[in-house]
């Protein structure tokens, strides 16, 4: 079972992010902070997953110090399972991580969005999205990375064309903070669901009724003479057979029982 990863916070880092929240809106007067582009293998988006009886994910970021001890291993494809090897050992000044907006944010065209979008990792059909919501529900959702399938345990999230992971810089100095970072040329408009297109008449064909015969009148009394099917040939009709005549049998008179008294016994003189 995975140890849960404890939050760090750095007080300059909060300072200098309300300092930034007093200067000016994000987004709205720029930004004092810049980036800096990092290695694409040193850097990962993880879908991690929590929770007991139901499983939900949030965003885990890694990054990786070069020329020290392996912080992440991956395998498979589609989606790509992540093995965090980092929970095995003291990663500090070995692996940089960020699991909350303190460590991460959305930043489009050099503007800083942390305060205008918030990060979520949500389920969309068989995998997960990473998705920017807007907190002022005005704004269309951005879609920024997928799973590109659904399996247990870390997935990597694959980032859309157009996004990628660069570091908060201020001074020249790189700070912990990670921009998913992307102009509005390479990401676009987002994506909405085609006009549907309304269906072309269908015309069921017109089928002609056979031709009725053309009958000629019979006259009274006229016998009727039908077609032989079989013309030129002489049909010579079967004979009929004679019915037998049931034969009855004449019932004989019964005779006068024994023993019993005949009528002439009944008989008065008269």
């Amino acid at each position: 079972m995975y140890r849960s990863f404890t939050r760090s916070f750095y007080p300059w880092l909060a300072l200098s992010s309300l300092g930034v929240a007093m200067v000016a809106p994000v987004g709205a007067q720029g930004s004092p902070f810049t980036e800096t582009a990092i290695n694409p293998v040193e850097v990962i988006a993880v879908a991690r997953p929590y929770g007991v009886e139901t499983t939900k994910y949030d965003l885990l970021v890694l990054q990786q110090i070069p020329n020290k001890r392996q912080c992440w291993q991956t395998s498979g494809a589609a989606p790509v399972l992540v093995d965090p090897l980092l929970l095995n050992f003291d990663f500090t000044g070995i692996c940089n991580r960020a699991t909350d907006s303190n460590g991460y944010s959305v930043r489009i065209d050099g503007q800083d969005y942390g305060l205008d979008y918030l990060l979520r990792v949500v389920p969309k059909g068989n995998e997960l999205a990473l998705v920017a919501t807007a907190r002022t529900r005005q704004a269309p959702e951005l879609l920024i990375g997928r799973t590109q399938g659904m399996a247990q345990g870390f997935m990597q999230i694959q980032l859309e064309p157009g996004w990628q992971l660069t570091k908060r810089t201020f001074n020249g100095k790189q700070l912990g903070h990670f921009y998913f970072s992307g102009s509005q040329a390479s990401i676009g408009a987002p994506r909405t669901a085609p006009e549907p297109v309304a269906p072309l008449p269908t015309q069921e064909p017109t089928i002609a009724p056979p031709p009725n015969p053309t009958l000629a009148p019979v006259e009274p009394g006229a016998e009727l003479v039908f077609p032989n099917p079989n013309a030129g040939e002489t049909v010579t009709p079967p004979p009929e057979k004679a019915l037998p005549i049931p034969q009855t049998t004449p019932t004989p008179a019964p005779k006068p029982r024994s023993g019993f008294p005949s009528v002439n016994d009944f008989r008065q003189t008269y």
